[in-house]
Order: C-alpha cells, then structure tokens, then sequence
C-alpha cells in the first residue's frame, strides 16, 4: 500500500497547501486503513479517507486563518526539495500563484475541481470519494471552473526565458537599477509576503512597478550585506528565488508569476514555520 502514498500526498497537499497537515492527513488515512478487518479496494478506501479528512482540515484551517497576522500563502513545493507532480502536466497545479487562487473554492470545490481537472477522476469516483451524487459533483465543477478561470495565473509558455528573466530581476535589484528593475515588471505587478507574524514580511500587499521594484532592491541588498545567498530554484516549474544563511538554512522563498515577457505576480515566504521542509535536514524527497 506504501506505493499510493506519493499520490495520497499530492492530492493532500494541493487541497491543504502545508506539508505537515498534509502528512498527517495521509498518516491517519493508512491508520484506517489498518484498522479495517477487509479492504478490497484501497486505493479507493485511501484516496477517499484522504480527501474527506482534507476537506474537514480545510474547514478548520480556514477558520483559524482568521487570526492570522498578514496575508497567508501556502508553503511553497520547491521542485528542487520536493516531488510532488507525478508528471510533468500536473507540476503547474503545485505554483504558489495557482495554490492562491485555489484558495477562493469552497473546501467540497476545490477537491472536486483537484480530483477531476487535475488527477483526471471521473465524475461517478468523486462521487463515491465526497460522499455526494455525480450531478452534485458536476456542479461544483462547473462553479470552481468558473471561479479560477476569471482569476488564474497566467505563465510565458518558454522556461528558459522565464528563468532569464528572474536572473536579470536578481541583478537588476542587487545593482541598484531602478529603472532596468521596471522595466522587468508589469504595471499592476503584485508582491505578497507571508511571515506569519514570525518573519520579517509587509503586512499588506505590495501594488505596482515602482513600489516593487524599490522593494525589492531594499530586500535584496540588505540580504547581500548580511552575507545571505540568493539561488535560483522553481515551484512547479514556475522560477522561485531561494534566500539562505551561511549554514544553508532556507531564511525565504520567493515565488514568480511570468506572463507577456515580465513579472507579474512575486509572493514571498519568510515565515520559518513554512519552510521547515525545505531545510538541509528537512529535505522531503521521500514524500512522492
């Protein structure tokens, strides 16, 4: 059964956006598992478990979200620390900007959404999987389908020119160049900051080429000075930026959004709770 748990994790993480309730979801789901005298489909019996206690965890989460200090995004998959894609077609679902839209489900749309749009389940298993009717299932579908189509992230088809162009954002804001910085961004670019009220983030969002640029090379330069490393990495093929200290201790993730050749979108992890898997002991290779 051990074999499934790669995917359990994938549909876990996607609906919760954290890697440790995502775990535990999945843990308590085998714990089930192994408590049943006869199971004679798993997979069905743990993708079901699974989902059902992700849409129950969500509810939770999204309530206790409300006390939260500033903006709150989910843990950033760094490609490079984690596997979760299964395949190449299902990574761009694991992008900090698609994970926020994500957000703007109800908990029953976003697993009916994740399970049929993305995993390719029919209709009739996501039935038996939320425990609702195949109509029922359709609806919220076509509800969520609706919802992310009016918001979701936009990316330049080629990787190398949106890598290209992250490298030249990092020069640009560590030399100082202010207008070769706008230049790399658009109009109405956006940059949020999660640090959870434990990280050094904004505590509102950041709007427009200006604001974002100066932002940037402030954040950048300071990093510089303190003797903090910035690495080229990726969240679900989308480039990300990964800011470490001398001992290699991953102190920030910056996540981008790429469309008509500039930026469009940067959301910025620093709060150390959400990057504890992405430390150099915490490397989460084994989690599918």
């Amino acid at each position: 059964m051990e074999e499934l748990r790669p995917l359990l994790l994938s549909i876990a993480y996607r609906m919760l956006g954290c890697f440790g309730d995502a775990e535990d979801v999945v843990q308590e789901a085998y714990l089930r598992l192994h408590r049943e005298d006869r199971v004679d489909a798993p997979k069905a019996f743990l993708t079901t478990v699974t989902t059902r206690l992700a849409i129950d965890q969500l509810r939770s989460a999204r309530r206790q979200r409300e006390t939260y200090l500033g903006p709150w995004l989910p843990e950033p998959a760094v490609d490079e620390y984690v596997d979760l894609a299964d395949r190449a077609a299902l990574s761009d679902s694991l992008s900090t900007a698609f994970l926020v839209v994500l957000e703007r489900l109800s908990p029953d749309q976003r697993a009916v959404f994740l399970l049929c749009d993305v995993f390719g389940y029919p209709y009739d298993d996501v039935a038996g999987i939320i425990g609702k009717t195949p109509a029922a299932c359709r609806q919220l579908a076509v509800r969520a389908r609706r919802r992310i189509a009016d918001n979701r992230p936009r990316f330049d088809p080629s990787p190398h020119e949106r890598d290209e162009l992250v490298r030249r954002f990092v020069a640009a804001a560590e030399d100082g160049e202010l207008d070769g910085l706008i230049e790399l961004l658009a109009p109405d670019v956006t940059f949020t900051g999660d640090g959870g009220g434990k990280g050094q983030a904004f505590p509102r969002p950041i709007h427009g080429g200006d604001k974002v640029a100066r932002m940037a090379i402030g954040v950048l330069s300071r990093l510089a000075s303190a003797g903090l490393g910035v690495v080229p990495v990726h969240v679900g093929r989308q480039p990300a930026l990964r800011m470490h200290d001398a001992a290699n201790r991953t102190v920030a993730v910056w996540s981008f959004a790429i469309a008509d050749g500039v930026i469009t979108t940067i959301h910025g992890m620093v709060n150390p709770d959400k990057l504890t898997h992405l430390q150099p002991s915490g490397h989460s290779d084994d989690q599918g």
